[in-house]
């Protein structure tokens, strides 16, 4: 049947005309009747623009309730919608323009002058009420508003989401709405979300994360908060004002929260629980959390590929493991409605507790990429998404992650899983962040290398280090060198640039690891 998932907005403004929708910078809001009315006037001027269903629609911009409106505005005409990662730089940036092809690019202020230099002749709305030539506030006024949502079918792509690009060019995930919608329902329960929530986007907001995580709120009700971007200070400010219940953060954002001096001046008390993923969070820092924040946590596994989360640490996991900490090492069980495989190489499921690549079949997984039929092809075969990561599932139907395909280190003819490393080396007192990667070895053929920021203030020698590792890995894991940096290479959305790290190492070699 016909659908579009703005019916999910059309529910809250017929059902909840006057409750608060947007709580505002300015200390004003929105009610979800206004709201509507914005989207259906947002979504009249696209229509009146020339934007048809199946076209692309960028944005470009801070996080802010323009983000919310211009997303539900381009779904409810069954347009797509292409998010821009604001930490790219023009060329990058130029490559998923060209890719995509929007029609029109949403722009905040910030962004101007890079989006001159990747979008000169590309029609561009400001965000900000008073900048630029046509605003998104003249876009709402000045064209008859659209009335209702364009049907779709469940599988109409939603959204083009662009990969980190850590193992190559980028990809155009596409998301479907019915993918969306799905990841949406599989997560209001086991997450936790309700009417009386006030969600704090303070992720970026072009991260299918927040994008698919507001459509669960979406489902449940309640209000959202923004601030422009991740800032420790603003976060625990925000938290203060607007009494947010919830949030969801990357462990290098937890990490910068839970260990901010200022941690201590501000009242947390509103905060009900943290939803974390996207990376692995050292041991360290989930026990801050579990010091200084009065929330509960929730911990999600997925890619954009799946539409953000297959498999999920609940709450009652993370109270679980005050007894049984092993919980804390793994990602979870898969959702409800979430098959997950842990596979042989030859289609079948391995028994518990051996390693093999993760295996994901649910309505969560997405369409396809953009332009990309040969990468399809080689991820999504015989009703699966294959997804690249190796793990194991314990007795209990936990998922443990332990390394992305091409992130294991083969060393002397010994499997090295990072993840392992890294959670060894990461427990130690000194170190704040760390990775570990494949270098080459003319014995060996790789190595094991290190790549370790210290804590401020704090001192490490390679050999303290290694000591350390030797308490809970086996010698053959243990870092055979190490390289100390101020500060680790990221994507976008947080994760360790791993190849950019190897690249030095290998660039003379006859085999290239990437």
């Amino acid at each position: 049947p016909a659908m579009n998932i703005t019916y999910l907005l059309d529910r809250m403004a017929d059902g909840f005309p006057e409750e608060t929708a947007f709580l505002l910078e300015d200390g004003g809001s929105r009610t979800w009747r206004e709201v509507c009315e914005r989207v259906d006037g947002l979504a009249g001027g696209l229509k009146a623009r020339g934007i048809v269903p199946g076209d692309r629609v960028a944005i470009l911009a801070l996080n802010g309730p323009h983000y919310l409106e211009v997303s539900w505005a381009v779904a409810r005409i069954g347009a797509i919608l292409q998010p821009m990662n604001m930490r790219l730089n023009p060329q990058e940036l130029a490559y998923q323009r060209a890719d995509a092809e929007p029609k029109i690019l949403f722009l905040g202020e910030s962004f101007a002058e890079l989006a001159g230099a990747f979008a000169q002749d590309l029609p561009m709305i400001s965000v900000e009420p008073r900048t630029g030539p046509e605003t998104m506030e003249d876009l709402i006024k000045a064209d008859s508003p659209l009335t209702g949502a364009h049907p779709v079918a469940a599988e109409h792509t939603l959204g083009i989401f662009y990969t980190s690009g850590t193992t190559g060019k980028p990809k155009g995930v596409m998301l479907t709405h019915g993918s969306v919608l799905a990841n949406a329902a599989f997560l209001v329960a086991p997450v936790g979300y309700g009417a009386d929530d006030i969600t704090l986007h303070a992720a970026p907001m072009f991260h299918v994360s927040d994008f698919s995580a507001s459509f669960a709120q979406l489902i449940a009700g309640g209000r959202h908060a923004f601030i422009p971007r991740f800032d420790p200070v603003e976060v625990l400010g925000a938290i203060e004002r607007y009494r947010v219940t919830n949030l969801i953060l990357i462990p290098v954002m937890i990490n910068a929260l839970v260990n901010h001096p200022e941690v201590g001046n501000y009242d947390l008390s509103s905060l009900q629980f943290l939803f974390y993923g996207g990376s692995p969070i050292p041991a360290s820092t989930l026990r801050a959390c579990f010091e200084i924040l009065p929330c509960e946590l929730t911990q999600s596994y997925g890619q954009t590929e799946l539409t953000h989360t297959a498999c999920m640490l609940t709450r009652e996991d993370h109270r679980r493991a005050a007894v049984d900490e092993t919980l804390l090492a793994t990602c979870g069980r898969p959702l409800q409605g979430v098959h997950v495989r842990i596979d042989d190489g030859a289609g079948g499921q391995l028994p518990v507790g051996e390693i093999g690549e993760i295996l994901v079949r649910a309505p969560i997984v997405m369409k396809g990429y953009w332009n990309n039929p040969e990468a399809t092809a080689e991820v999504l075969r015989d009703e699966w998404l294959h997804t690249g990561d190796m793990g194991f599932q314990d007795p209990r139907g936990y998922i443990s992650l332990v390394d992305r395909k091409k992130d294991m280190i083969i060393s002397g003819g010994e499997n090295v899983y990072s993840a392992e490393v890294e959670s060894a080396l990461a427990d130690h007192s000194a170190v704040a962040e760390c990775t570990a990667i494949a270098v080459p070895d003319d014995r060996l053929g790789e190595r094991v290398h290190a790549v370790v920021v210290l804590r401020e203030g704090a001192t490490a020698e390679a050999e303290d280090l290694q000591k350390h590792c030797r308490r809970t890995i086996a010698g053959y894991k243990i870092p055979r060198s190490f390289e100390f940096v101020d500060a680790l290479p990221r994507t976008g959305t947080g994760k360790v640039r791993k190849d950019i790290l190897r690249e030095t190492h290998w660039r003379d070699q006859d085999r290239q690891i990437q």
